[in-house]
C-alpha cells in the first residue's frame, strides 16, 4: 500500500484563505447585479410614471389650447368696453 502525500497546513491555510477571498468577490458580485424582485419592482415604477407623464401631457395640452382661447376672449372683451366707454363720453 502507498502513501498518499497529504497536504501541509500552509497549503490547507492558503486554500482556506483563498476560497475566503473568492466568497468576498462573490459578495460583491451580488451587489452589482438586480434580483429579479427589484427588476420587477423597477419595471412596475417605470410604467407608473410613464402613465403619469401621459397624464401630464394630457392636461398641459387642454391648458395649452384653453389659456389662449381664454386669453383671446379676455382680450375682445376689455377692447369692446373701451371702444363703448370711448363711445358714451
Amino acid at each position: 500500500m502507498t502513501k498518499e502525500p497529504k497536504a501541509s497546513n500552509t497549503n490547507n491555510e492558503l486554500i482556506i484563505y483563498r476560497l475566503d477571498e473568492i466568497k468576498n468577490e462573490i459578495i460583491e458580485v451580488k451587489r452589482l447585479y438586480v434580483t429579479k424582485e427589484e427588476l420587477l419592482a423597477l419595471k412596475t415604477e417605470i410604467q407608473g410614471l410613464g402613465n403619469e407623464i401621459q397624464t401630464i401631457k394630457k392636461s398641459r395640452n387642454l391648458i395649452g389650447w384653453l389659456y389662449p382661447t381664454l386669453s383671446a376672449v379676455f382680450s375682445a372683451i376689455f377692447t369692446y368696453l373701451i371702444i363703448e366707454f370711448i363711445k358714451n363720453k
